[in-house]
């Protein structure tokens, strides 16, 4: 009994989650919608470097005459386009917020502005005005990534890892959601440690399982077109199967 009250509070929780995010998509562009980029007075240049296993985001801002340049470390993602990298919103003539598409599909905000000194800053910030990262990521498209021919999609993979002290397969997969023609359930585990997750799938897009470089690391996802868009970081760490949301809460 105690088994099938666990397995019925899990489904009820899985269902949910599909309904929020279904419920959630539409709130979503409506207030990436109302905001109105400002005309900027000034510029930002965005370039990436990489110096043995480091990569960098450099940002270059310039405002009346003068000029700031500062370089941040960070993970950035892999196999995609410097492109679609990053996003930049205008929230003022003088300040600007930088999105940066980082190796988990997680996104991480900087933002140059001007002082009330007068001087120019550049820093992270680590959640950003809510009109400028729902523009960034649902009107820009930032995470939306443009997915090359060598990233393989699946709808199914396995394979046997040896992480930590357990040597196990690791399985991820998709599997159809019982009475729901517009939701699927993702269906992951190691070392013993499953999760099901039932995700609603919007009109036009396909689920997907895409592959890195790592065969402990995949991310689930929809496609629309060549736009893939990550939804589940999903990776075995230490033994340990993790799934990670790539969508903020709403």
């Amino acid at each position: 009994m105690q088994y099938l009250r666990t397995a019925v509070f899990t489904t009820l929780i899985a269902l949910s989650l599909g309904a929020c995010q279904s419920g959630s998509q539409s709130a979503n562009e409506d207030a990436a919608a109302s905001f109105t980029p400002a005309n900027p007075e000034g510029t930002v240049q965005v370039s990436f470097t990489h110096e043995d296993d480091t990569t960098q985001v450099k940002i270059r801002f310039a405002v009346a005459g003068k000029e700031k340049e500062k370089t941040f470390e960070v993970p950035l993602a892999k196999d995609v386009d410097t492109a679609d990298l990053y996003r930049t919103v205008w929230d003022k003539p003088n300040s600007v917020y930088v999105g940066v598409l980082k190796q988990s599909r997680v996104t991480r905000y900087y933002h140059a502005s001007v002082g009330d000194d007068g001087d120019l800053k550049i820093f992270h910030v680590g959640t950003p005005p809510e009109a400028i990262w729902h523009y960034a990521e649902d009107q820009l498209g930032l995470g939306k990534t443009t997915v090359k021919a060598k990233s393989e999609l699946t709808d199914n993979y396995q394979h046997n890892l040896n992480s930590g002290t357990i040597i196990a397969d690791f399985i991820v997969r998709l599997e159809p959601a019982a009475g729901s023609k517009d939701s699927v359930q993702l269906y992951t585990e190691y070392g013993g440690a499953n999760k099901t997750l039932t995700i609603a799938v919007p009109d036009g897009y396909t689920p997907k399982i895409q592959l890195t470089d790592k065969p402990s690391h995949c991310i689930f996802g929809l496609m629309k077109d060549d736009a893939f868009d990550g939804v589940y970081d999903i990776k075995v760490e230490g033994g340990h199967l993790n799934v990670t949301s790539l969508r903020r809460v709403y």
